[in-house]
């Protein structure tokens, strides 16, 4: 042992130490990071900072939220100014959101993600969302049955994702959707409402990397089923019977069971035609009226011609907003290079011709007539 003794301080004095480490005792955590363009065009940055307080009828803590916020010309300006105010250091390596106002949308988001992508400390598994009017806002809220906004809000998404109202994605899988000239991304579009609480109310839809417009709920679940991205629910409320007396029964509500999507992109003297058809297998929820298959004959027919003119209307309102969230121009650059290089790389979109057919056939009817 006593020979080992010389070899074991040689060894120690080789050993490096833990020369990059982050101390938690030191960190402040965030969860949400918010982006907002002030009135002089300057950058704000929000963050949500969650706080643990001892609960007073017991030896369990609660977590609650605290919000800061600061203007800057980046967002590494900012969040400096936002470290002056607190004690300790910001830390985004546990941050599950990332939202944008409107108007900070509408100029672009990559640039305010450059400095997430560059530090790899910071979290990829954060969710991005685009946020009706300023997204600061939104984490000043003070939900009733869950303390933490960040989780509150989290849970929301959660939820849509699984009802099919927005896609399942994070930063990191958003990351080459965004630098692709032939495939646009659409985002969560969320509000406050009256009871100041967060609601997901559809998708945002971008052009290249901005802000161009926004679907609601039910046209946003379709437009995921035309992208075949669907979730674990799709449900939908249509109009099927004229009842003066009985408003509810004008309505049939149902969820889909299974689908096939087949979309199909030609070329024809340099004009892009693609047609999509989407049939959906579904399962009646309710239907007040009564016996659904003594219908089904004309509740399949109905519910597949007002389906494929939904379709037809929500791909009109995504070319307006020149949202290629099909990858079209992907599908162009790969297999029509030739193409692809006489289109208007930016209005592109716009003018491709688009043949869609939805449909919708009843399997299940409950246990019921």
């Amino acid at each position: 042992m006593k020979g080992k003794k010389p070899i074991l301080l040689v060894l120690c004095l080789l050993l490096t130490g833990c020369w990059d480490q982050h101390l938690m005792k030191n960190a402040v955590l965030v969860q949400i990071l918010s982006f907002d363009l002030t009135s002089k065009e300057e950058l704000l940055l929000g963050v949500s900072i969650p706080v643990i307080e001892e609960s007073s009828g017991g030896p369990q803590a609660m977590v609650k939220s605290e919000t800061f916020s600061a203007s800057g010309h980046t967002p590494r300006d900012s969040r400096l100014k936002i470290d002056r105010e607190i004690a300790g250091v910001l830390d985004t390596s546990k941050n599950k959101l990332i939202l944008f106002g409107e108007r900070m949308a509408g100029t672009g988001i990559y640039s305010s993600l450059d400095v997430i992508w560059r530090d790899p400390r910071n979290s990829l598994g954060a969710t991005l969302g685009v946020v009706e009017g300023e997204a600061v806002d939104l984490l000043g809220i003070k939900p009733k049955h869950e303390t933490n906004v960040s989780e509150y809000i989290q849970d929301a998404l959660t939820s849509a994702e699984e009802n099919s109202v927005i896609p399942s994605q994070t930063i990191q899988t958003l990351a080459s959707e965004m630098i692709d000239p032939g495939e646009d991304t659409v985002l969560p579009f969320l509000k406050m409402n009256k009871k100041k609480s967060a609601v997901v109310v559809g998708l945002a839809l971008m052009d290249d990397k901005k802000y161009s417009g926004n679907l609601p709920p039910q046209e946003s679940t379709l437009l995921l089923l035309l992208e075949n991205r669907k979730g674990k629910n799709a449900r939908f409320t249509k109009k099927v019977n004229n009842d003066d007396q009985h408003v509810v029964n004008e309505y049939i509500s149902f969820n889909v069971q299974d689908m096939k999507r087949k979309l199909k992109v030609q070329v024809k003297n340099r004009e892009v035609f693609v047609s999509i058809n989407l049939d959906l297998k579904i399962s009646v929820e309710e239907y007040p009226k009564g016996d659904v298959p003594k219908d089904i004959e004309r509740l399949n027919k109905l519910l597949s011609k007002e389906l494929t003119e939904d379709a037809k209307q929500i791909i009109t309102k995504i070319q307006q907003a020149n949202c290629d969230a099909f990858g079209i121009g992907r599908r162009l650059i790969a297999f029509h290079p030739k193409t692809w290089e006489v289109h208007d790389k930016k209005d592109y979109f716009k003018n491709i011709k688009f043949n869609t057919i939805v449909k919708a056939e009843i399997i299940k009817h409950g246990i019921v007539r």
